[in-house]
């Protein structure tokens, strides 16, 4: 509550009454202050956005990995060899790539044998990429559309989505060509497996042709086929490329002796001496 101010009588005055207010207990409250520090004007430029290059519509790739019928993994040229991009096949839809469905498998391994550490041209229609951030591409090998060959092997169906529509015409034909032959994918029936050799071979063509044999982890097939003999008595080795007779291989083939490797094998019986031996033992008559 305030209080009543007390002033001197004055003859004829009219007084007021008036309140004045009493200091309380809080702080007294204060302005705040005004910041005076000049920002600099880089504070207030925003950081610029990064620039994306785009891919170019035509690019030659190196193929480094083969996932399955249809999808590889490529690094493109001019680019640092741990920059790779997955490509998936335009115009087509191979099986995927498990034991259980036996023709994803031979896509698979059709697939490998074409593109594996081969030189290809990838070319864009108008999709970049899938809802999986794969590069939407037709694949060409040796100016040969890869959709076109695995889907006239029955290796894959035609996949046509607009708008990559280029090729439409020539793999429909290609998979028309299949469903008359009844290949692959419709011949109603499992692929017969084909194992893969205990060794791979690979030839470097220099002055001479050498092999270097580099075995792999996998458990060879039973065969009954014996190695045949070559000329001059050469083993052939089990594999498709031919080893040349100082490469040691894991097949055995008998090797007839000639005159000049030949040793006779002890009989057990003591060879009888030559008479000069006989005049040397007994000396002199």
């Amino acid at each position: 509550m305030g209080c009543v101010q007390a002033t001197p009588a004055t003859p004829g005055a009219v007084y007021r009454k008036e309140t004045v207010a009493l200091p309380t207990g809080g702080p007294t409250p204060r302005p705040t202050p005004i910041n005076t520090r000049v920002i600099p004007l880089e504070a207030l430029t925003p950081a610029p956005t990064p620039t994306i290059t785009p891919l170019p519509d035509e690019v030659r790739a190196l193929v480094v990995g083969i996932i399955d019928g249809d999808t590889i993994t490529v690094v493109m040229d001019g680019d640092p060899p741990g920059l790779t991009y997955t490509v998936r096949y335009l115009g087509i839809d191979a099986p995927p790539n498990t034991a259980s469905i036996p023709w994803g498998v031979v896509a698979f391994e059709t697939n490998r044998k074409l593109t594996n550490g081969r030189v290809v041209r990838l070319e864009r229609d108008q999709t970049d990429v899938d809802s999986e951030g794969n590069l939407l591409r037709y694949v060409f090998l040796d100016d040969v559309l890869l959709s076109i060959t695995l889907a006239e092997q029955g290796l894959a169906r035609a996949n046509i989505v607009e708008p990559d529509t280029r090729f439409q015409t020539e793999i429909l034909e290609a998979e028309g060509q299949a469903r008359a032959g009844q290949l692959g994918l419709w011949s109603n029936r499992s692929p017969t497996p084909t194992p893969r050799p205990a060794v791979s071979p690979t030839t470097a063509l220099t002055g001479t042709v050498t092999l270097t044999i580099t075995p792999e982890i996998v458990e060879p097939a039973e065969s009954t086929a014996q190695p045949e003999a070559t000329e001059e008595g050469a083993p052939a080795a089990t594999s498709e490329a031919t080893v040349e007779p100082e490469t040691t291989t894991t097949g055995e083939a008998e090797v007839e002796p000639t005159a000049e490797t030949f040793t006779p094998e002890p009989t057990g019986e003591t060879p009888p001496r030559s008479n000069s031996s006989e005049t040397d033992l007994q000396g002199p008559e």
